[in-house]
């Protein structure tokens, strides 16, 4: 009998063209959930949860299961899914661009046993399988076609992919029977149907796989837009048609709660899924416009692990400055910056390295972004009242230590904030500038007193998101003359060599992958602090925490750049351009 599990420390060479294993259906799926479990792919609980959904009748593939359910990443799924197996990869280059054996093998028949055919060579049939444990299909295949069958692995949701590619959108097919304007149970029972339930969750399934933050389905006038925010960039990923638009949207109304029925106001609700082993909130904002409404879902996994001010990207003269504001008893920290520049993260690192048993710590957000053992943690409610001021005054009366507030959005909450920093707490929070020294403007212009600021505020913490280069297809090359201008290096003939983004599949051709932390760190000394009772402006403010050593946006990205960790582009991208007027 042929085992179908490959030793780890056996050296695996590729093997394209190996059969189906030869012991197949569930007990090979059993025995590759021991594998999973023996290379703590998942745990015990995992293991229980697949083992049940495996025995119930008309279950759907071992492969299908892990991944819907939450318990592995689909990349995870198949690299271990090829160590068990010895099966090799589908690769990019082998989707076909039309059906292979169309004749025998149509676009219904592979959807239904999950299989793609790839090519007819030399009486051999390449076939893509998310299922390599079923053992009758490729036995089926073998006998419909009088060919020797050759597998590749596939994870369900590349194959889904391919499978469009190759025989058309069937999901969108399948749905045009949908009611662009009927009754409302015709809607909820469309809603309900099994393609546009598929389509759902296909979309909020590859954010998962792309580490998105947001999911976009914008409504267009001949047909529906999905994008992506990854990195903060939004990456457009297909289109659909325009007849699943309104079915697409109910399904998603009804898991977050909202009303189907009404179309021509905004509505916010949330939404639970689970992806490898736990849930991840969905906070769902629908939009009406001129060609339907359009719905954005915005990823919140509370539980991922919050990282620490390196891992962000701070280098360690920020990070001792930020340390040294945040470990003082009492007063106010501000972190700055536009919509989606990681405020929020800053705060959490900020609070994961002051917080301890000696410590009470209470936040009050607008949403929870993050799980973290040991913090009391409210979720604003502004619709019932409980707004970020309400919120804060009732916290101060259970006596904390540390005060996290989401965001200063008035002139109340700045007002609570900074009372209560002058009574002994610590307030840490962010606000909208665009620089640290233009914070102290900002507070002026929301009400609080110069000599207020000046007496509370410990410091500011200005920041941006770059995309750092992708590491698997990074290049170097020579440093023009405008690059050098721009990063300040003379032309003197010494080389300058600069990483440049490429792309690869591992950054799905972007060039980069993660983001890194472009920071301003302004600690207030004596000095400052009266600059700011006499009503200094900001350029004068800005001279004088330079002259202290405050190392600017435009300084700490001229750095990142010439230590490859971004490029000259994602800098121009970020700041629009503005930044190079103070690099050069």
């Amino acid at each position: 009998m042929l085992s179908i599990w490959a030793a780890k420390s056996r050296p695996r060479r590729p093997r394209p063209d190996r059969r189906a294993p030869e012991r197949g259906g569930t007990d090979a799926a059993r025995d590759f959930l021991d594998y999973l479990v023996r290379t703590q792919a998942i745990d015990a609980a995992g293991f229980d949860q697949a083992l049940a959904a495996l025995d119930r009748p008309g279950r759907r593939p071992l492969p299908v299961l892990l991944t819907e359910s939450g318990l592995l990443h689909e990349a995870t799924l198949v690299t271990a899914l090829a160590d068990a197996t010895g099966l090799g990869f589908l690769r990019e280059d082998e989707i076909p661009t039309q059906p292979v054996l169309p004749e025998a093998i149509d676009g219904d028949y592979a959807a239904r046993a999950r299989i793609l055919p790839l090519s007819d060579r030399d009486g051999e049939l390449a076939v893509a399988v998310v299922d390599p444990f079923d053992a009758e299909t490729p036995a089926a295949l073998a006998h419909l076609t009088d060919r020797r069958v050759a597998l590749r692995l596939v994870g369900p949701g590349a194959f889904e992919r391919a499978h469009r590619a190759v025989y058309g959108d069937s999901e969108a097919e399948e749905a045009d029977g949908a009611v662009l304007d009927g009754d409302l149970a015709r809607l909820q029972d469309v809603a309900s149907q099994a393609p546009i339930v598929r389509l759902a969750a296909r979309l909020v399934r590859k954010a998962f796989e792309l580490s998105a933050s947001d999911i976009h389905i914008e409504a267009e006038e001949a047909d529906v837009r999905v994008r992506y925010r990854v990195d903060g960039v939004l990456v457009e990923s297909e289109r659909l048609a325009k007849s699943v638009q309104l079915a697409l949207t109910t399904r998603i109304k009804i898991l977050a709660g909202l009303n189907i029925a009404e179309r021509r106001l905004p509505q916010d609700g949330r939404m639970q899924v689970a992806d490898r082993g736990h849930d991840i909130d969905l906070r769902i904002s629908t939009l009406p416009t001129a060609h339907g409404e359009s719905v954005v879902m915005r990823v919140l996994d509370g539980s991922r692990r919050v990282e620490d001010f390196s891992g962000l990207g701070f280098d360690e003269a920020a990070i001792g400055q930020i340390d040294a504001m945040t470990r003082r008893p009492n007063g106010l920290v501000l972190v700055t910056g536009p919509t989606g520049s990681g405020k929020t993260t800053t705060l959490y690192a900020a609070l994961r390295r002051i917080n301890g048993t000696h410590l009470k710590v209470v936040t009050v957000e607008d949403p929870v972004e993050y799980r973290m053992p040991g913090v009391n943690q409210v979720q604003a409610h502004p619709g019932i009242g409980l707004d970020f001021a309400a919120a804060l005054r009732s916290i101060l009366r259970q006596d904390p230590d540390v005060v996290m507030v989401g965001e200063i959005r008035d002139a109340e909450t700045a007002r609570i904030a900074v009372q209560a920093s002058l009574t002994g707490h610590l307030v840490i929070s962010t606000l909208h500038t665009n620089s640290a020294p233009a914070t102290v403007t900002r507070l002026i212009d929301m009400g609080v007193e110069p000599f207020l600021i000046a007496a509370t505020l410990n410091g500011v913490v200005a920041q941006r998101l770059v995309r750092r280069v992708c590491d698997a297809c990074a290049t170097l090359g020579e440093a023009t003359p405008q690059e050098r201008i721009r990063l300040g290096r003379p032309m003197d003939g010494s080389p300058l060599r600069l990483r440049r983004a490429c792309g690869c599949p591992a950054c799905n051709g972007s060039g980069y992958r993660g983001r890194s932390v472009v920071s301003e760190v302004m600690t207030l000394d004596a000095e400052l602090r009266a600059m700011i009772c006499a009503g200094a402006d900001e350029g004068t403010l800005t001279a004088r925490a330079r002259a202290a050593g405050m190392a600017t946006l435009a300084e700490t990205a001229r750095a990142k750049v010439l230590a490859g960790e971004t490029t000259l582009d994602e800098i121009g991208r970020v700041f629009e351009g503005q930044i190079f007027e103070d690099m050069v």
